[in-house]
């Protein structure tokens, strides 16, 4: 008996009681459905965090800056002034200068270090000529811009560009992301020690998403960062250029990549006088709370799944007691113990994959569903933002997972009908 003959006695056996049958399948396809769409929705909110944690900067990026020490009404005696030291109060700003950058660069798992720049824009206006105020951020190390329309400014660019925060759009004047792209605006900016305002125009060259973490932040490209960082530096005295209050560092991910590492490395920069944060460090909570969330809706799939195991084992209990005398029958005509333990375990096997299809079938309407309404309702200030999304790797993980539980739920059943005696089972009446 070849396997394909064992496959469609399989699928006939299953349709000789529809009703037992299909009332397994519905218990397999809610445990399968449940799963799926919980798993949807941990794939759709990850993959918009990693939007937004693309939008911080790189995983290998870490944003350095003075350590801060606590101030001396939690301390027990006043701590001396140490000027190798970069630390500071709640009441004093400490700054880095060029030889931080330098020490930084140079210290084992660092690959790079650039000086974020400090710099003021009073406002910003656009074809309305209206004047609001305006927040906005460099682009910092690896950092991928998820954008609604337009490209990512230019880094190696000479000319002024901006990615313009959505919130900006409609009130410059603009009717849409898109009508905003290729625009021009005027950023205000002032002399720090002269108090003379110059007016930087720059061009808009795409338009964010919609961003949990950065709202409202437009993003500028070095060269508009460079000018603006120069003219609020004019007047000031040589002692207080080359000022910075953050160093952006690119982590060696070759060597430095665990947990530990990562941490060894935190630790010898807070040795020299430093405090550094990863990305992860930023968002690591949210996405573990997302985490958790998902695994415990998933474990609810999960205990459905355990019952309707449950319910194969009894469904094919059953059919092998309505079958005892063809199960003799065939063994008598030489038909094997293991084909007969096979035909079972196929049942078994097949009826976990109908109920798993079925389920993750359901599952992607109600998804696609439940994402149109999303994102017209309550999601739809979230531009880029899909709340549940599919993968073929898991949903083909799910299959193979239920029809293995299912399979191995078939095996008690089979190996009771593989074991029948073909004289007694004749006899059974």
């Amino acid at each position: 008996m070849k396997f394909g003959d064992i496959l469609k006695s399989a699928c006939t056996n299953l349709m000789r009681n529809k009703g037992r049958t299909i009332l397994t399948i519905v218990a397999i396809f809610i445990g399968s459905f449940t799963i799926a769409l919980t798993n949807g929705v941990n794939i759709g909110v990850n993959d918009y965090i990693d939007k937004q944690v693309s939008g911080v900067g790189g995983d290998d990026m870490m944003l350095i800056s003075p350590k801060a020490t606590v101030s001396m009404g939690n301390t027990d005696e006043p701590q001396k002034y140490d000027p190798e030291k970069k630390t500071s109060t709640m009441s004093q700003n400490a700054t880095l200068n060029d030889k931080d950058v330098e020490t930084i660069k140079e210290m084992d798992g660092m690959k790079d270090a650039d000086s974020v720049k400090s710099y003021s824009i009073n406002y910003i206006s656009g074809a309305s000529d209206e004047k609001y105020v305006f927040s906005s951020m460099p682009i910092l190390g690896s950092l991928e811009v998820d954008l609604e329309a337009g490209k990512s400014v230019n880094q190696e660019s000479k000319d002024f560009e901006i990615n313009l925060a959505p919130e900006f759009v409609k009130s410059l004047g603009y009717k849409s992301a898109e009508d905003a792209v290729g625009k021009t605006v005027k950023l205000s900016t002032t002399a720090s020690a002269t108090g003379e305002e110059t007016i930087v125009e720059a061009k808009i060259v795409g338009v964010r998403n919609q961003s949990l973490m950065q709202g409202g932040n437009s993003l500028l490209n070095q060269a508009l960062i460079d000018e603006l960082s120069a003219i609020g530096e004019q007047g000031l005295p040589e002692s207080m250029l080359g000022q910075y209050g953050m160093v952006v560092a690119t982590m060696d991910k070759a060597t430095y990549s665990s947990d530990k590492e990562i941490a060894d490395l935190k630790e010898r920069l807070g040795e020299a006088g430093y405090a550094g944060q990863t990305v992860d460090d930023e968002i690591g909570m949210i996405r573990n709370i997302i985490n958790a969330i998902t695994g415990v809706l998933t474990m609810f799939g999960a205990i459905a799944l355990l019952a309707a195991s449950f319910g194969i084992v009894n469904t094919l209990f059953m059919s092998v007691q309505e079958r005892t005398r063809e199960i003799g029958l065939m063994k008598a005509m030489g038909l094997s113990s293991g084909k007969v333990f096979s035909i079972f375990s196929i049942e078994a096997a097949l009826i976990g994959f109908l109920g798993s299809v079925l389920g993750i079938l359901g599952a992607a309407g109600v998804g696609n569903l439940v994402n149109g309404i999303a994102s017209d309702s309550f999601l739809s200030s979230l531009t880029g933002f899909t709340l549940i999304q599919f993968s073929w790797s898991s949903s083909g993980a799910i299959i193979l997972i239920i029809m293995a539980i299912a399979f191995l739920a078939g095996t008690l059943p089979a190996r009771r009908a593989a074991k029948l005696d073909p004289i007694e089972s004749l006899r059974y009446e």
